[in-house]
């Protein structure tokens, strides 16, 4: 029996690997190995480049470029995070360029202050002022004439990476836009390049530079009053990590801070969906340099502003759309809702409005302190008192388990004593669920819903949803 189960299975292995069907592959191309002469540096350098997903098939579009120092050991690691990132909409596509520093403790390092002890481990420093050449006045130059690179560059320094590029920050500013500084070198001279580069930051040459510094003490600088919701200086921090590990967590994390702003900015109940698209007006003013709009930001702000009603806005965005991008398949699906909508208006709508007056904590006196549905679903408020208004904070598991929790927009205290905040379940939407809750005689709160803004055909059996909650001690 043994014997014949062991013939068996072998049959049948033989006859699945017999089915199976495998071509004899094709190169899968990452990126390109250049050996660059320098006439600076009286050298060869090597230099790697990864363009980005499409890049072949559209011969029109520019690309931001990532410059990553140390190239052999970080190149292939920012080319990957930095095409993943891209792909989820996260940063815009961009060229990585590496270079490679195989002497790098003279390639990065200043000539030494006087006084300076120079570590035993760094043999021949002084050459950063060189390299700092070979960059700007060479390589970017190439960089330009090869590829569709823009003028927006980002370079990206670990370690003593980090201190030529607070050493080209400090010199050489208006080579790069962006500025990725993961555990540098500071100390470097007793910290003179760190120095030299808060300086230049402190000085109108600096106002248009984007900085992620990863793991340094605070720069002192006070960058929101440079315009803009945002900080262009920002220290952020990684965790459970070595000095060479942190590479991958801080680089991911610096990139998506440093393009954060590229993303639209969140819709604010009670605002325009139009306003959306502020944000790039605003980082553009403040980069010195035109963000390109991506086509989902477009589209994004477009619907929304159509299915609330907003149709003149939705106009404008359509147009800059086309203007931007030229017409699309998008574009003319957008313009084709656009005119049906506002032909045929859909039954149920009820205009999104905030009254100017937010209420006070004597208005919802009754309503503060913490409550719980009854039944098995996690639905808990607490409404509380802040300054002279009112907070109400949701958490509730959702449908497919998710918890959803945050403080949500407090809408109005009715005439008739109901209290009005919105859930974001429909921010994509330009609108909210809008839970009303009523204290009733027994002390017990009654909550109904309805939605605002933009009401879907069809509404699912939540929007019926009725719900009791008791008040408990938080």
């Amino acid at each position: 029996m043994r014997r014949s189960a062991a013939v068996l299975t072998f049959l049948l292995f033989a006859a699945g690997a017999a089915r199976a069907q495998v071509d004899a592959g094709v190169p899968l191309e990452r990126g390109r190995t250049y050996h660059f002469r320098s006439t600076v540096l009286d050298q060869t350098c090597v230099i790697d480049v990864s363009l980005p997903a499409g890049y072949a098939t559209d011969s029109l579009q520019r690309y931001p470029a990532v410059y990553v120092l140390d190239g052999a050991f970080e190149q292939e690691m920012a080319a990957a995070i930095t095409r993943f990132y891209a792909d989820a909409g996260k940063v815009p596509p961009m060229i990585v360029v590496g270079i490679r520093n195989p002497d790098r403790f003279h390639e990065l390092t200043t000539d030494p202050v006087p006084g300076f002890p120079i570590p035993p481990a760094t043999p021949n420093p002084g050459g950063a002022d060189a390299f700092m050449r070979f960059v700007g006045d060479e390589l970017i130059p190439w960089v330009q004439r090869t590829y569709r690179a823009d003028s927006l560059r980002v370079l990206v320094g670990h370690s003593l990476g980090g201190l030529f590029a607070l050493h080209t920050l400090g010199k050489r500013p208006e080579l790069f836009t962006g500025w990725v500084l993961m555990e540098p070198s500071a100390w470097w001279n007793n910290g003179r390049e760190l120095n030299e580069a808060v300086a230049t930051l402190r000085s109108p040459a600096g106002r248009h530079e984007r900085v992620m510094a990863v793991n340094m003490a605070p720069l002192g600088l006070d960058t929101t009053a440079w315009g803009g919701d945002a900080p262009m200086v920002r220290a952020l921090a990684t965790s459970g990590e070595t000095h060479t590990s942190m590479a991958v967590q801080g680089y991911s994390q610096a990139l998506r801070d440093l393009f954060a702003d590229l993303q639209p900015a969140e819709w604010q109940p009670g605002t325009r969906p139009i306003a959306m698209l502020s944000r790039y007006d605003s980082l553009t003013s403040r980069l010195g340099y035109s963000v390109p709009i991506p086509a989902f930001a477009f589209s994004t702000v477009a619907r929304m502003s159509i299915d609330a009603r907003y149709y003149d806005d939705a106009v404008a965005v359509i147009d800059r759309m086309e203007r931007t991008l030229g017409p699309s398949d998008e574009s003319r699906g957008l313009r084709d809702k656009l005119r049906d909508d506002r032909a045929s208006e859909a039954p149920g709508f009820v205009q999104l409005e905030f009254p100017a007056r937010r209420p006070t904590v004597a208005q919802a006196k009754t309503f503060l302190g913490h409550w719980k549905a009854d039944g098995d679903e996690l639905h808990e408020v607490d409404i509380r008192a802040e300054g002279d208004g009112i907070v109400v904070y949701d958490r509730q598991r959702m449908p497919t388990g998710m918890i959803w929790e945050g403080e949500r927009p407090v809408i109005q205290v009715t005439g008739d004593g109901v209290l009005e905040w919105g859930l974001p379940v429909f921010r994509g939407l330009a609108a909210l669920l809008v839970l009303q809750g009523k204290v009733q005689s027994d002390g017990s709160m009654v909550v109904t819903r309805e939605v605002r803004g933009w009401v879907p055909v069809g509404p699912g059996p939540d929007l019926k949803q009725r719900e009791v909650f008791r008040r408990v001690k938080s």
